[in-house]
């Protein structure tokens, strides 16, 4: 776990870099096949995808250095409770690097999503465009404007960001579902209605109940309309992250 950092980072200065595999201890990795057993057995569609593991990170020069590993969905429900550094003291956490994209419009105005009431985390809540990075099947650079975009086109069918115009612009260790999370500015080069009307098209738009488009100024007031809705944590930073980024 470390604290917030919040940064305005072009997104071509964000370096990532993927090498091995993360191996869980011998007791864990047991548990970890247990406990995957019985997800399955309550949910066969469960797919134990590949995950991208940060490792470590840096902010060096105006750049933010990643290092990553690969890992496993199964490995990061072992291992992201918070009591897991309890109970096993000498292993580390699976730690996939979650993404969280705040799309912002052509004319302004942020994409904010509804989570599903059946979903795993924070179901109900205010949330953005979000997903975990995936590694490369070889070792090599991750680019995470790529994985940022991948997920917003799955989840929302918006292929148009503007990467010159795309800024990371902060970092945060999910305290409650244990995973370090990357927020980033993402511009597309539509207009808010375009992409509202368009999204029924999205591969992943089961992700959330509903899809809103709102102000910016709404997103970041204290006062405004979204005060009174429940809002998931990654909403919550990434609208201090951007109230940091546009001073």
């Amino acid at each position: 776990m470390f604290e917030d950092q919040s940064f305005s980072i072009s997104v071509d200065r964000i370096h990532c870099r993927l090498s091995g595999e993360f191996r869980l201890p011998t007791a864990v990795a047991a548990a970890r096949k247990s406990n995957w057993d019985i997800v399955r057995a309550r949910r066969p569609s469960a797919f134990d995808g590949a995950l991208l593991r940060m490792a470590s990170h840096q902010l060096e020069d105006g750049r933010l250095i990643v290092s990553a590993n690969r890992t496993s969905f199964s490995a990061y429900l072992v291992t992201r409770h918070p009591e897991f550094i309890v109970e096993h003291t000498d292993a580390e956490r699976a730690d996939p690097l979650g993404l969280t994209a705040i799309v912002l419009t052509a004319d302004d105005q942020v994409i904010v999503t509804v989570r599903s009431l059946a979903a795993d985390q924070n179901p109900g809540g205010l949330y953005l465009i979000g997903g975990y990075a995936e590694p490369a099947a070889s070792d090599g650079p991750v680019d995470l404007f790529n994985e940022a975009a991948r997920e917003i086109e799955e989840e929302i069918a918006v292929s148009d960001i503007n990467r010159s115009r795309s800024f990371a612009v902060g970092l945060a260790y999910d305290p409650v579902f244990c995973h370090p999370e990357l927020f980033l500015l993402m511009s597309s080069k539509s207009a808010a209605a375009s992409i509202l009307t368009g999204a029924g098209s999205a591969r992943d738009r089961n992700e959330a109940s509903q899809l809103l488009a709102y102000p910016i100024s709404d997103v970041l007031g204290e006062n405004g309309s979204l005060t009174n809705r429940p809002q998931t944590w990654s909403f919550i930073k990434a609208r201090h992250f951007l109230r940091k980024h546009l001073l």
